[in-house]
């Protein structure tokens, strides 16, 4: 004979059981939300070290990760040590809340503009490494190799300035370890950057370059300005080898602005050479003086001087411009 005692129990453990079938079902049937997408108002076309990405982290990070209190030994305060989680992928992994790495900040997400900023500042603009042909130029970047070298050097590498025969006041401004020493750049930060303060310095004294040369043009001081505000990196990218449209305007002056204009402007350019206008570069390119520079030939003084050759891209563009007759485009 059944016991109606266990009868009773048997169906309260099936009542319980249901009811919590009730609530467990639907939480199981959830999924985690999905990452809100970027908003549309997400501005990622100035992201830089110092205007973005610093007020992110002093917003968010630096509490924990300063000089100080350095939590896991981490002070995001030093470039170097943020630059090295950047470079790892340990930054977004992080922030992302990756499996793997531990949850930063821990008690929240950031959001995800701030997010692609920072993953903006380090896959497009600031880690992209030299070399291949994956790595197109980011047009929001400026790049060392390809736009500050050559401008320095000719701006401030110059015979009885900063090459390394003159090196006036003991100065060599001829490649990255140098600039980025006798300039005392401090990456992120132009402002406290000596090499900066020199060019846009308002005392003909002090003005780098010194007069009677031609002092930087407002374009290529905020080149400058960019490249240390995104963290005076020794980077490169692979130029885009226009040569279907060669103009004056666009290849062939920016060419000679970077690359010349340092010797060949002022009071005294260098040989009596002036290629400071449309006029003077055509006149440089009668009797191939121009050709011949550039091409490192025989009998004619190798230009750009104090550094290497210009690349086959750009010397291509040249002669394309002479052999179309050297519009004024």
């Amino acid at each position: 004979m059944r016991n109606p005692f266990i009868g009773m129990q048997i169906k309260k453990l099936l009542l319980v059981l249901f009811t919590m079938l009730i609530f467990i079902i639907p939480y199981s049937c959830k999924h985690q939300p999905e990452d809100f997408a970027i908003p549309e108002n997400c501005d990622l076309t100035q992201v830089t070290y110092l205007g973005t990405v610093v007020p992110i982290l002093e917003n968010n990070c630096y509490g924990c990760h300063n000089s100080q209190v350095n939590n896991g030994g981490i002070n995001l305060l030093d470039y170097n040590t943020l630059s090295n989680l950047a470079k790892s992928g340990k930054l977004i992994g992080v922030i992302n809340k990756k499996p793997g790495y531990a949850p930063m900040p821990p008690d929240y997400k950031l959001d995800s503009c701030d997010i692609a900023k920072i993953e903006k500042w380090i896959n497009d603009t600031i880690f992209t490494p030299p070399g291949g042909n994956d790595h197109p130029c980011d047009p929001d970047t400026v790049y060392f190799e390809n736009v500050i070298l050559p401008l320095i050097v000719s701006s401030c590498a110059t015979t009885n300035c900063h090459d390394v025969a003159s090196a006036q006041g003991d100065i060599i401004l001829v490649d990255y370890t140098s600039i980025i020493e006798n300039g005392k750049i401090k990456p992120g930060d132009p402002d406290e950057s000596k090499l900066y303060k020199k060019i846009t310095d308002n005392d003909p004294n002090d003005i780098m370059p010194p007069p009677p040369s031609e002092p930087l043009s407002q374009e290529q001081i905020q080149k400058i300005r960019i490249w240390i505000e995104q963290g005076a990196l020794n980077n490169h990218c692979d130029e885009d080898c226009d040569t279907t449209n060669v103009t004056f305007s666009d290849h062939i002056w920016p060419l000679i602005e970077n690359n010349c204009f340092g010797c060949h402007s002022g009071g005294t350019p260098g040989d009596g050479i002036y290629l400071t206008d449309y006029a003077n570069i055509v006149s440089a390119v009668e009797g191939g003086k121009l050709w011949g520079t550039i091409n490192h030939m025989q009998g004619f003084s190798p230009m750009p001087k104090n550094t290497d050759k210009l690349s086959d891209c750009k010397i291509n563009q040249v002669r394309i411009w002479i052999e179309n007759g050297t519009p004024d485009n």
